[in-house]
């Protein structure tokens, strides 16, 4: 007890003098302890075990899950399978044997085009044709001048398939209606309005065979013979008949091919100077044979012509063929050039057909074109994009104009001229056809002109530019856009003209000015069988003459609609 009580004082002392040094600014004591003190430490109480790892798995419970049993009854009902077909090719479209198309526009122009033939057959096939386009014309200086025309065809034809050929057979009628109305009738006011009216009619027969081997070791051919009466209205009868041969065959890695032809053509007419009967016949006969061959890119055609003239100063004529071309990353770019020459028959038929306002009295003469040299690259910018640019140079003999008469007609009618001539010409051309619903397809010329004898090339422009495009719109509603341009023209007038520059020969030379004709047409299906269609020709109205005095119709509407049956 005693003991306790001395430490506890000893404690309370050393507390009191610790707080007193607290609240001084010195931290220094000095301790007197005094007494018997005991100290005594006691044992810890420690764990007797050292920690051990346990693992503790945890058993995840069964669920498990009843459903009630409850059975659909199901009724099996059995039905067969059609056999499956497999398309190889696909199904050809439906073929209508009969078309009719019709149409009426300004100028009273009513238009009838008919079509029919026999349905497909792995033996042959035949059909008809009749096409009728006639106007009142309207467009000539005075109302009182007629100047309507007409524009009849009918054709029946058949195809017979053999085994490894076939025979074609055509029997062609045309009957083409034009009136002289391209006169001043100011200057000539006494022309006759009774005798204006000219007719041509056209009749053909041919007969056509080809062979088809699919071997390419056998000798392909195509034969052609034809024969054609053609008249007018003036007593002038000519008489054609037409025969051509063409054969080809590969050997190895070449193409041999030659065409053979043979024409013979009389034209019989009453002089106009006199009235005798003359006749102006003509043979032709041309053999061309051509070999190609191909290395790489490589690609080389070599050849020659041979002509026979009866009628030319020169009876023999001999052309080279050849051409070169070069593909370059895979026909992107196709670098060519070549040289070649031909002799190209003049009948009255073929006149007639340019200008349908010759006099009766033509002279017929041979066009020679005796050599022409041509270069150029061609290519495709993409699958459906393809251009072609070329210049070309050609000597012409015997090149043919046209010229207004004055010692038979009132300048109404015209006459034939041949002069030699020089032609220098830049060719470009791009066309785009996507397959699906829309095509395009521009060119243009620049023609440089060197005549011989003449002032100038009558006729020839030196400007030339085609547009045609199309547009098809789910096969519902086609759309087709056609520009044609000529530049300035010369022409050679031997009559009196109140535009123009008198030479000193007594002729007039006339420039006619460039044009611009636009046409567009639009069609509409109402069904596979049944469309609709409007039509305007030179819908600018645009005033130009394509041949001297001969106006053209400014502006042209037509509505009409087809029909298959």
């Amino acid at each position: 007890m005693k003991k306790g009580l001395n430490t506890f004082i000893c404690l309370g002392a050393l507390f009191m003098t610790t707080m007193s040094f607290a609240q001084g600014d010195s931290l220094e004591m000095d301790l007197t302890i005094v007494g018997d003190l005991d100290l005594i430490l006691r044992d810890a109480k420690k764990l007797q075990t050292s920690p051990e790892l346990k693992e503790s798995l945890v058993e995840l419970p069964t669920i498990s899950y009843t459903l009630i049993p409850n059975k659909q009854q199901v009724d099996i009902i059995t039905k067969p399978i059609k056999p499956a077909k497999v398309t190889v090719e696909p199904p050809i479209s439906k073929l209508y044997k009969g078309y009719i198309r019709g149409g009426f526009g300004v100028y009273t122009t009513p238009l009838v085009d008919l079509y029919y033939m026999d349905d497909r057959s792995h033996d042959g096939s035949w059909g008809v044709q009749y096409h009728h386009l006639s106007s009142a014309g309207e467009t000539a200086l005075a109302d009182s001048i007629p100047d309507s025309f007409s524009n009849n065809s009918a054709t029946i034809w058949g195809r017979k398939y053999l085994k490894k050929h076939s025979l074609e057979g055509a029997l062609d009628y045309d009957r083409n209606v034009v009136n002289y109305f391209g006169f001043d009738p100011q200057l000539y006011w006494d022309t006759p309005l009774d005798n204006l009216e000219q007719r041509f009619t056209n009749v053909k027969g041919q007969l056509e065979m080809k062979s088809y081997y699919r071997d390419s070791s056998k000798i392909n051919f195509a034969s052609n013979i034809a024969f054609r009466n053609f008249r007018d209205a003036y007593e002038g009868v000519e008489n054609n008949v037409d025969f051509n041969l063409h054969g080809r065959k590969y050997v190895k890695d070449e193409l041999y091919s030659v065409d053979l032809g043979i024409n013979y053509n009389d034209f019989q007419f009453n002089r106009l100077s006199d009235g005798d009967k003359l006749n102006q016949d003509n043979v032709l006969v041309s053999i061309q044979p051509m070999a190609t061959t191909r290395k790489g890119n490589f690609l080389v055609k070599f050849g020659m012509g041979l002509w026979l003239d009866t009628r030319g100063d020169r009876p023999v004529h001999f052309y080279p063929l050849a051409e070169a071309a070069y593909s370059l990353l895979d026909d992107l770019f196709i670098p060519y050039a070549g040289v070649r020459g031909n002799l190209e028959q003049n009948t009255y038929q073929s006149i007639t057909d340019f200008n349908p306002f010759v006099l009766t009295d033509v002279e017929l003469e041979n066009t020679n074109k005796r050599l022409q040299l041509y270069g150029g690259i061609r290519g495709t910018l993409s699958s459906s994009t393809s251009f072609n640019v070329n210049v070309s140079q050609t000597n012409y003999e015997n090149f043919l104009y046209f010229v207004n008469d004055s010692a038979f007609s009132n300048g109404n009618k015209f006459a034939a001229l041949y002069d030699d001539l020089k032609v220098f010409r830049l060719h470009g051309e791009v066309s785009v056809n996507t397959k699906e619903n829309f095509r395009f397809q521009l060119s243009a010329d620049y023609n440089l002109y060197n005549p011989d004898f003449e002032a100038s090339a009558w006729y020839q422009p030196n400007t030339r530019f085609t547009l045609t495009t199309g547009y098809n719109l789910q096969d519902k509603l086609m759309v087709n856009l056609d520009l044609f341009s000529e530049g300035k023209r010369p022409v050679k007038s031997l009559v009196q003209a109140r535009e123009g520059t008198l030479e000193n020969d007594g002729s007039y030379t006339i420039f006619l000015k460039a044009y611009l004709d636009a046409n567009l047409s639009i069609e509409y299906r109402y069904t596979k069988r049944l469309s609709g269609f409007v039509r305007f020709n030179n819908f600018l109205a645009s005033r130009y003459q394509r041949w001297n005095q001969y106006n053209i119709q400014r502006f042209n509407a037509m509505m009409g609609a087809t029909y298959s049956f």
